[in-house]
């Protein structure tokens, strides 16, 4: 599914009714606008706050889940919103939104989905920070339903060096699939690091036309970001990216890469290093990196990705 908006829809988020909501994000730094095809979200601590879906004629219909309000903490405080505010309503109660969000979350905590929103926030949109990191977050989510395995990929990146010889030539773009894991817990099994290098190793295989479309999608949903104030740092004449493929037959002997997140890894614990040092590259037709934090924080930087072979060692 695409996921770049309609023009109708981001006029109406620039100009329009929608932008009170999106003047919210830009001046509440917990909140994230994720595009969406025909809808966005709007994202609070890794969960929904407001799904708001386009209609017919311009019209928008915004959806808060309920079931954030089930719990006995929330119930007690008297406190009524509804499920389908309008715009004006939506702005007004924010506050008791995230309020009801607060109180579930802390029974249901969502951390690796909260770290998800943080690195969006370090890199996209904080100021100098984000300005010298080497990646930008196009999505976070995202499902690849191009064919009927459904892969997700908790994060794709458009990867252009903060070099200022590089971000002057806005073709020395390449798109990065990301998985992060948070803690050990789930670092195998159905939903472990091999699962995931599978997904990603069926998206690479999709013929070029498919991969093609897709690559072409995230290079609007990137100038549509840009567009909305949801990247910092850059000129309007560098908005319209052009990403370039990586393919393992190219001659410059290029290859794909996808990169894994460890947040919070315990290093005592031998857990990762069992699991990575099952993986075969040879299988792969893409480079296995893993992230590793400027000190401590989320900015992502190319000389801090170490391939996956020196862990291994």
């Amino acid at each position: 599914m695409a996921r770049a908006i309609s023009k109708d829809f981001l006029d109406d988020l620039l100009t329009g009714e929608l932008k009170p909501l999106l003047d919210m994000v830009h001046i509440d730094d917990t909140l994230d606008l994720e595009l969406r095809g025909k809808c966005i979200n709007i994202y609070y601590r890794g969960g929904s706050l407001f799904r708001i879906t386009e209609k017919v004629s311009r019209t928008y219909e915004i959806f808060f889940d309920l079931n954030y309000c089930d719990t006995e903490a929330w119930r007690n405080t008297g406190i009524i919103v509804i499920c389908n505010p309008t715009i004006q309503q939506a702005v007004k109660d924010i506050p008791y939104y995230k309020q009801a969000m607060d109180m579930w979350l802390h029974k249901n905590p969502k951390y690796e989905r909260e770290c998800q929103q943080l690195l969006v926030r370090e890199n996209n949109n904080q100021g100098d920070i984000s300005k010298s990191t080497d990646y930008y977050i196009l999505d976070i989510e995202y499902t690849d339903d191009s064919d009927r395995s459904k892969s997700r990929f908790d994060i794709v990146a458009l990867k252009w060096e903060s070099k200022s010889w590089i971000r002057k030539d806005n073709r020395k773009c390449s798109v990065v699939l990301m998985e992060m894991k948070y803690g050990d817990r789930a670092l195998d099994g159905t939903a472990g690091i091999e699962k995931h290098l599978e997904d990603f190793k069926n998206f690479f295989a999709k013929p070029l036309s498919v991969r093609q479309a897709i690559y072409t999608d995230w290079e609007e949903v990137f100038k549509q970001k840009c567009k909305l104030g949801l990247v910092d740092g850059l000129q309007e004449k560098q908005y319209d990216v052009k990403i370039k493929f990586n393919e393992p037959e190219n001659e410059s002997g290029n290859k794909p890469e996808v990169a894994l997140i460890f947040a919070n890894h315990d290093p005592d614990k031998t857990k990762l290093g069992d699991v990575l040092s099952k993986i075969d590259c040879n299988n792969y037709t893409f480079n296995i990196l893993i992230a590793n934090a400027s000190n401590v924080g989320y900015g992502l930087y190319v000389d801090k990705m170490r391939d996956i072979t020196e862990y291994q060692a």
